[in-house]
């Protein structure tokens, strides 16, 4: 197999280890030299590109041609000569204002309506492919146009920046490298390279004691700060103590177990979470007042009892208010004389 301009074997190529695309073989840097189709008999016209793939590009060179209707002889660059047709100089030509049958293009050739029937387009597509940066190279037609099979070299976003040949249109693979990061551990690196900020954790097992000393376990190694089944015990500035596990440096601030102090009345304990150093709230649980006589009873608020005390004043029906009302009566006794 040969390079695009067929002067040289692909054996004799360097660096052709990896594979290639159809579209993409190797060139060997040399002029392309391939026959170009506007050159004739009499004159010969050559690519003078370097080796290259694809069709070559036009040719940048002119040459005589003779009018088909008034045979009048002119020199015209290759590129303005339609070589599907015989030439027809400005004077004599008729464009057909045929529409062909791809919908889009008109005829324009020099009055064909009597010779060809059928026009056919021979033109390119060129519409923009779906990859947004090519055109459709392929004959005229109607419908969607194919993917583009056009190949271009992308640096990957990673950082060790490796290029690699990817097809117009796809997804930039992924780098498959091991990542090349200078990493906290000794312990081999199982990721490959990437753009993020940091790295993914360590996944190795290793042994590590817990913080406060009580056990060893087998933990990851991005694990650094290892928790037990102790708890902390260290005494609060409220009085509690710290029901956390066991941890370094200073407990939380913010208790969360029941207050310890009892109410005034020294019945009830406070029933709020812990509120150090704020006093408690009102207390909300009952009490049943009695008289002194205990014929009167009412149920009130440990609270309103603290401000007017554990007793009721007797009412109506009650002993000692009766005893309070109950008018005097007064005994006479009177002297007899015989």
């Amino acid at each position: 197999m040969n390079c695009p301009c067929g002067a040289t074997p692909l054996s004799a190529l360097p660096c052709q280890d990896e594979p290639f695309l159809e579209n993409d073989t190797p060139t060997c840097g040399r002029r392309c030299g391939k026959k170009l189709p506007c050159s004739t008999q009499g004159e010969q016209h050559i690519c003078r590109s370097q080796c290259h793939n694809g069709p070559c590009p036009p040719c940048t060179k002119s040459r005589i041609v003779q009018c088909y209707e008034c045979k009048v002889k002119v020199r015209l660059d290759c590129q303005e000569i339609d070589l599907t047709d015989q030439y027809v100089c400005s004077k004599c030509f008729k464009p057909c204002k045929q529409v062909m049958n791809c919908g889009r293009h008109q005829c324009g050739k020099h009055n064909c309506a009597e010779q060809e029937m059928a026009h056919l387009c021979n033109k390119k597509c060129m519409k923009r492919l779906p990859c947004g940066s090519h055109d459709c190279d392929q004959p005229c037609h109607s419908g969607d146009c194919k993917e583009c099979t056009k190949t271009s070299i992308k640096k990957l976003s990673c950082d060790c920046g490796e290029e690699v040949r990817v097809q117009c249109g796809a997804i930039t693979p992924e780098c498959k490298k091991r990542c090349a990061r200078v990493h906290a551990c000794a312990h081999q690196v199982t990721h490959t390279c990437h753009n993020k900020e940091t790295c993914p954790p360590c996944y190795a097992q290793v042994q590590r004691t817990c913080v406060g000393g009580h056990d060893t376990s087998t933990v990851y190694c991005y694990e650094d700060k290892i928790t037990c089944n102790v708890m902390c015990g260290k005494p609060l500035p409220c009085g509690h103590k710290c029901q956390e596990e066991y941890h370094n440096g200073i407990c939380k601030k913010e208790c969360k177990q029941h207050c310890l102090i009892k109410c005034k009345n020294g019945s009830h304990n406070c029933v709020a979470t812990c509120h150090y150093p704020h006093k408690c709230p009102s207390c909300k649980e009952t009490f049943i007042l009695k008289c002194k006589c205990g014929n009167k009873e009412q149920r009130a608020l440990c609270s309103f009892v603290q401000s007017n005390g554990k007793t009721l004043q007797c009412g109506t029906g009650c002993t000692a208010q009766v005893h309070s009302t109950q008018p005097r009566r007064f005994v006479l006794f009177l002297k007899t004389t015989a």
